[in-house]
């Protein structure tokens, strides 16, 4: 399964701001001083949310760009100085698999620049 996931970081109050607008609940959180499954401590606050999961790449990115035009119409951007946020695109593969591929339009990574959110492929 192919899986998006925003995910948000920074000062409360921003957090706050965001989560508040978002077209769904985050599925996870953290806080500044947390500890890390690795033992580092978190230097912020934070969530994430669950855009989609889609076995098809281009299911994947239609549920994304739905995701990310909602947060458009609702007023949402991360384009501040105290919230940063990252679109995680994952493609977990068993070895000896071709890798998906995910065809990202001129209009979608406009769409990610305006909005202030960074990208992140991993397979």
């Amino acid at each position: 399964m192919n899986i998006a996931t925003l995910k948000v970081h920074g000062h409360p109050e921003g957090l706050a701001d965001v989560r508040d607008g978002l077209p769904s609940e985050p599925h996870g959180d953290w806080q500044k001083g947390d500890v890390k499954p690795d033992g580092r401590v978190r230097i912020d606050s934070g969530f994430y949310v669950a855009i989609g999961t889609e076995k098809s790449p281009d299911e994947l990115l239609k549920q994304i760009r739905f995701y990310l035009s909602e947060c458009r119409a609702r007023g949402i951007h991360f384009e501040r100085s105290d919230v940063d946020a990252e679109l995680r695109i994952s493609f977990p593969c068993e070895p000896g698999v071709a890798t998906p591929s995910l065809d990202l339009s001129l209009a979608d990574m406009t769409t990610l620049v305006e909005m202030g959110i960074n990208l992140s492929i991993t397979a």
